[in-house]
């Protein structure tokens, strides 16, 4: 016992890397980055509608929120497009652009992050055509949750339940919500929110999370009807890392310092 007792007097003397760490020394925490993407089986064609309004809903000024749109080659691009142009959609929120096959090499590339600074915690929302899922399927793999906005009707919920189960399929933890499309019926909607999360629980064991309605119909009041976007927002307790998100977000950012923010609204007029 005494000999060890001079063995690490001996090790401090040394090098004070012998030592005591002190308690207060700052431990580096791992960004935050959060991706999510808003579906619909019966409205596949304005994904990128869904995705910016329930990215508007989420965006705050304490937390980055960026929207990215993934893109056919075959479909017309926005003015601009190539040129690492960013488009604002108002507060707090930008929106910028990548071919599939552009994504697929950002993501599958073995690199870490290269940002110039720390890089900043953010939510994602990926906004893409589920019919274009044929791409790059590992698309899925980076969600953390996954939205559907489904009509109160046995085929909407039947189409639901199967993109779920290709969802779950390429990501086993992946989380999913569902927001019913039309007027705002409490009543009905917990009646048939209830019996799909049933069935869903019975044959996928996941528990979907019930986020309430939106009326598309009613652009007058920004297709909001009664909505709760607050199970969106990042948890810690539930945190999914994934150097494939820090790549996302590590290339939004390299665009960010490109364009400052506040350049975006003139460029998108």
């Amino acid at each position: 016992m005494d000999d060890s007792k001079k063995l690490v007097r001996g090790l401090k003397d040394i090098s004070p890397l012998f030592g005591t760490v002190p308690e207060d020394v700052p431990v580096r925490r791992s960004p935050e980055v959060q991706a999510l993407g808003v579906s619909s089986p019966d409205c596949d064609g304005d994904s990128l509608l869904l995705n910016t309004f329930f990215a508007s809903q989420v965006a705050s000024p304490e937390r980055a929120c960026s929207l990215l749109s993934v893109l056919s080659r075959k479909v017309k691009a926005p003015s601009g497009f190539g040129d690492g142009l960013s488009e604002s959609f108002g507060d707090h929120l930008v929106r910028y652009c990548l071919y599939w096959d552009e994504l697929h090499d950002l993501v599958s590339g073995p690199s870490l992050p290269r940002s110039e600074g720390v890089l900043q915690s953010r939510d994602i929302f990926l906004d893409f055509e589920y019919r274009h899922l044929l791409h790059f399927e590992k698309v899925i793999s980076l969600l953390d949750k996954w939205v559907l906005l489904l009509k109160p009707t046995a085929e909407s919920l039947t189409e639901g339940y199967k993109m779920m189960k290709v969802g779950l399929a390429l990501n086993p933890q992946l989380e999913f919500y569902v927001t019913l499309s039309g007027r705002a019926e409490e009543a009905k909607g917990a009646v048939v929110f209830d019996r799909f999360s049933s069935f869903v629980s019975t044959h996928l064991d996941v528990d979907l999370g019930w986020l309430g309605w939106i009326d598309l119909a009613d652009p007058a009041r920004h297709f909001s009807a009664a909505l709760h976007t607050e199970p969106l927002k990042y948890q810690h307790w539930n945190a999914k890392p994934s150097l494939q998100k820090y790549l996302l977000a590590d290339w939004i950012e390299s665009l960010e310092r490109k364009t400052p923010v506040c350049a975006l609204a003139e460029v998108s007029r």
